[in-house]
């Protein structure tokens, strides 16, 4: 049975014991979540003085001889892995935090015996393997705290993105990254913005410039349909019953080249983009660019909305935090453009990352503070031919929108206005 384990689950038992938090769901749920949160600590001493705290223990409530027989095994050999088994199950700790640890009734120690098996399987030495060279390089250095939620929630705690990596030695890395997808969806943004202003229209995500299926197709990669009007007039474009007609595709992409760049569903097809947005990934050593430990990296933001109400009866206010990367953390990735991408489609991604450089912000949690970043391109593409495309083309793009039903017949204004 390992040692570590056991002085481990005797403390996160005593902290139970000790906690005068008060829940309003299943107080093992909750302990649970605090279990997850915690372990994101990079060390087993620093997790299970988080837990501590985030339960509202008091040590002074705690034995002291279960503190000194858990100091001992903090730093062990196992240390790295009991963590690790912490984080990934956090519920079967909270579990056996509730069983009885006396000679009278065996529970308690036939549940960390039944666990001690798991952790021959945790190994957390090596590193990811180093990704060769993009064709375009993206440097984000944070100015302040970065945030950016996984799939997992804890409670009212957000937790930091993760990804699952096998190393060079054969054990899997749970290491923090910025989505690629996140990156591409804040390009598509910006580059529908871009392109309305450049048409003469105003964007607005309350009352659109032009026709519903078409603003999916600007600011979420659209939507597939069978049948609408859109559908049919796409259709007549592109071909229909599984034909497709290349003269019309070319059409589109060469119309288009910010929505040919980035892909989009268009009536029952999906047209494929010209480009591979990679991930961001922290400098460390565990994803092989650095030296600072990739647990040093993480810190944990309040966030909080107040009760302003002075006659309150109760208390409405919001309480939660976010799992972030430090202010200062360089976070590396990058893309690369389709070997078939025209100048004017690179000269559109050109467009989308100056003006993604210029804003300054990945991630959730903007409004608060969170996400400033500065950020560096390396090859970046010549802009001029997209900018020359959609000055010198304007009124030939609005009458393409209006063929297509993608805008209003009103949108022919725009170019008459300023003739």
């Amino acid at each position: 049975m390992n040692n570590t384990l056991m002085q481990t689950l005797r403390i996160v038992r005593a902290i139970r014991t000790a906690s005068e938090m008060k829940a309003r769901r299943n107080f093992l749920d909750l302990f649970a979540d605090r279990i997850r949160q915690a372990a994101t600590e990079p060390t087993l001493l620093r997790c299970i003085e988080r837990l501590a705290s985030l339960v509202d223990a008091q040590v002074s409530m705690t034995s002291g001889q279960a503190w000194a027989s858990f100091l001992a095994q903090g730093h062990g050999p196992d240390a790295v892995a009991v963590l690790h088994w912490l984080r990934h199950s956090p519920k079967t700790a909270s579990m056996i935090s509730v069983l009885k640890d006396d000679d009278s009734d065996p529970a308690f120690t036939n549940a960390v015996m039944a666990v001690s098996g798991e952790l021959t399987a945790l190994d957390q030495s090596g590193q990811a393997l180093c990704r060769p060279a993009f064709g375009i390089g993206i440097t984000a250095t944070c100015l302040s705290p970065l945030a950016h939620g996984g799939d997992e929630k804890s409670g009212n705690a957000t937790l930091f993105r993760r990804m699952d990596v096998l190393t060079g030695t054969g054990s899997v890395l749970s290491l923090p990254s910025y989505s690629g997808n996140a990156m591409r969806g804040q390009l598509r943004d910006l580059l529908a913005d871009h392109m309305l202003r450049a048409l003469g229209l105003t964007p607005r995500r309350d009352t659109p410039p032009v026709e519903l299926w078409f603003f999916h197709c600007l600011y979420a990669g659209g939507a597939l349909e069978e049948r609408s009007e859109a559908t049919k007039a796409i259709n007549k474009l592109l071909g229909t019953s599984g034909g497709l007609r290349t003269e019309g595709l070319r059409q589109f992409r060469d119309t288009l080249p910010g929505l040919s760049l980035l892909g989009t569903a268009l009536g029952n097809r999906v047209l494929p983009g010209r480009m591979n947005v990679c991930d961001m990934r922290p400098q460390c050593k565990q994803w092989g660019t650095g030296t600072v430990d990739v647990g040093d990296l993480m810190t944990w933001e309040f966030l909080t909305r107040r009760e302003d109400h002075e006659e309150h009866k109760e208390h409405h206010g919001m309480i939660a935090t976010t799992e972030c990367l430090k202010a200062g953390t360089v976070l590396e990735g990058g893309i690369d453009p389709d070997l078939h991408a025209s100048e004017c489609e690179l000269g559109a991604l050109a467009v989308g990352l100056t003006l993604l450089q210029e804003r300054g912000m990945l991630g959730a949690e903007n409004r608060r503070g969170l996400g400033n970043v500065q950020i560096e391109i390396e090859n970046l593409p010549d802009p001029e031919p997209y900018i020359a495309h959609l000055r010198d083309n304007r009124k030939a793009i609005l009458e393409y929108l209006i063929a297509i039903k993608a805008a209003p017949e009103a949108a022919a204004g725009t170019w008459e206005d300023t003739e």
